[in-house]
């Protein structure tokens, strides 16, 4: 083999590596994404369309803006449009799992495994 034959075989094999090793951490970093999915289950969004932040927890009104076409050229294309509030008017999205509240747990205060000094008397 040439030297010239040496630098192709060196160059092929370094480009089918590199598509190789791309194909594999695409491969992982999908798989990982596919299980933070699962993890955190599905993403709160109302049939509006809009996340469950845009909507008021207590009365569920859509605070999102949305763009509507006002008016439109000779082609039918729209060319200027108005933002109005979202029509929704409760969140009908899956209910997210409460958030829970517990209170840290620290070391202190005579809890299992400390000891005291025993009491002369």
């Amino acid at each position: 083999m040439t030297g010239f034959e040496i630098a192709v075989v060196i160059i092929a094999g370094g480009y089918v590596v590199g598509g190789v090793w791309d194909r594999v951490k695409s491969a992982a970093r999908d798989r990982r994404t596919e299980r933070l999915r699962e993890i955190n289950g599905p993403e709160p969004v109302c049939g509006c369309r809009h996340h469950l932040a845009y909507h008021d927890p207590k009365e569920g009104r859509c605070y999102a803006e949305v763009k509507k076409p006002v008016e439109w050229d000779e082609d039918g294309d729209e060319i200027r449009f108005a933002h109005e509030q979202c029509p929704c008017r409760r969140y009908a999205g899956p209910e997210p799992l409460a958030t829970l509240y517990a209170p840290e747990v620290t070391g202190t205060g005579g809890g299992r495994g400390q000891r005291t000094a025993p009491e002369s008397g």
